[in-house]
């Protein structure tokens, strides 16, 4: 199966449209309906009313997770860890695209970012099976977290002249480390008659072209990174594991789909080698998170 349909074109022809667009920090436009509230105002409360499309609910578990293997040769062996952030500083920026001949946008790109600050911590023992001592060993963790999300302004019903903006389309989110090494170069998702390869985390898709698994069926996926001795982790709404790693730069696992309704979320995280098993190393991950429905009919939009 190619790859589900993107907003991409959608997004070039506006560009077309509009020339070189207009970028704005949630600024209003000119020409802005009062009646109807400003493009800034109505942009924000679509987001605040379709969270889920937003946030993604898996990142920031502190929950910690345990390898289920041996560390071979290391410095330390992890028996347990886990991510603390401590300050999240966010950034909303709108592209306004595609002007009507009035001159209002038709077309509104929101780019969301995060920064996130914390800690990566590591419950640690002795690589020596036969050493009972613990340490803990706290990582500065610096991390950037991005999303997009595309809407689209609608006229109202009737000789009104008023317009709503609603939502037209989600990326996935992607994580990674201020200055970091740590890639993920691609994820191949196969489940039945479904075999994608995501390259780009952040490509826009519309609402209705969102990664669609059946209820209640197996999820294979393979992970390849850009070093083959990363650590790959799946992140998901109730459950946390690790991938196998083939030793070439691809993992793979697999993972239930479930049969709950609505927007999901699952995440692919890649860690350094150094930054679970060497406590002199510093943190360094990228990690991928993407958006699955399993029942598309009890979407919370359908767009």
């Amino acid at each position: 199966m190619k790859h589900r349909l993107s907003l991409t074109l959608l997004l070039l022809a506006a560009v077309g449209l509009a020339g070189c667009g207009k970028s704005t920090s949630l600024q209003s436009p000119a020409g802005a309906d009062p009646a109807a509230g400003t493009d800034e105002a109505q942009i924000a409360e679509e987001l605040q009313a379709n969270p889920d499309f937003v946030n993604e609910g898996v990142w920031q578990d502190e929950s910690p997770m345990t390898l289920d293997e041996g560390s071979g040769f290391a410095a330390i062996r992890p028996l347990r860890f886990w991510r603390e952030i401590r300050r999240v500083e966010s950034n909303v920026h709108t592209e306004y695209l595609n002007p009507d001949p009035d001159g209002r946008p038709l077309l509104a790109l929101v780019t969301i970012r995060r920064h996130l600050q914390g800690s990566f911590n590591i419950v640690a023992g002795s690589a020596s099976t036969d050493d009972t001592t613990r340490s803990l060993v706290r990582k500065p963790l610096d991390d950037l977290w991005t999303r997009r999300i595309a809407l689209v302004r609608f006229p109202l019903p009737g000789d009104t002249g008023l317009s709503r903006w609603r939502l037209a389309g989600t990326s996935g989110v992607d994580v990674r480390t201020r200055d970091g090494d740590t890639r993920l170069v691609s994820l191949r998702i196969q489940s039945g008659d479904l075999d994608t390869t995501i390259t780009e985390p952040l490509e826009l898709h519309r609402l209705r072209h969102v990664l669609r698994l059946s209820p209640d069926v197996e999820v294979r996926l393979t992970a390849t990174t850009a070093d083959p001795t990363d650590v790959v982790l799946f992140h998901g709404f109730d459950l946390r594991r690790r991938f196998m790693s083939h030793g070439d730069g691809t993992h793979s696992f697999r993972f239930p789909s479930g049969h709950f309704p609505g927007l999901r979320h699952f995440g692919v995280d890649a860690l350094s080698r150094g930054t679970l098993f060497d406590d002199a190393e510093a943190y360094d991950a990228n990690a991928w998170i993407l958006a699955y429905v399993v029942r598309p009919e009890r979407m919370p939009i359908g767009s």
